[in-house]
């Protein structure tokens, strides 16, 4: 599999995985919301949203109390950055800049399957309180 295969706009289909104690779940509820782009320049963008996210009723940058805005911050994941294949079936994201302070610099890798039009990508374990936790994501490729 090659970087051209990535290549396109993609939109998000699911969002599940297994929680640090080795349960299935839905991450970002029954029906996240989400986006991927991957260009021919070697940039990458990702941005997907929780479903039930609750609006603040006003469009200004200064709405929202400071519950209603933590809610909203952990209901959003965003990054970009550049990526590579970095060997058959993987694909690193190298993060420049994220809605998460402390993921810039990381590299996120991601195994990744690709079957007609969509793409499954599974994240690397991540450490919990209780134990290793994952996910998988499909994407359906977007009409160019």
């Amino acid at each position: 599999m090659s970087a051209d295969e990535l290549l396109g706009s993609w939109t998000l289909v699911s969002w599940s995985g297994i929680d640090g104690e080795g349960r299935r779940v839905k991450h970002g509820g029954e029906a996240p919301r989400g986006e991927l782009i991957y260009l021919p320049s070697g940039r990458m963008a990702v941005q997907i949203q929780h479903d039930g996210r609750e609006p603040f009723g006003d469009r200004s940058w200064e709405a929202g109390t400071r519950e209603q805005r933590a809610s909203a911050w952990a209901g959003y994941n965003a990054y970009c950055g550049t990526f590579e294949v970095a060997e058959p079936g993987v694909v690193v994201h190298h993060v420049e800049l994220a809605i998460h302070p402390d993921h810039p610099g990381m590299d996120k890798r991601r195994e990744y399957a690709l079957e007609g039009d969509e793409l499954t990508l599974r994240t690397q374990d991540v450490e919990t309180g209780s134990g290793p936790a994952s996910s998988e994501l499909r994407w359906r490729r977007r009409e160019p």
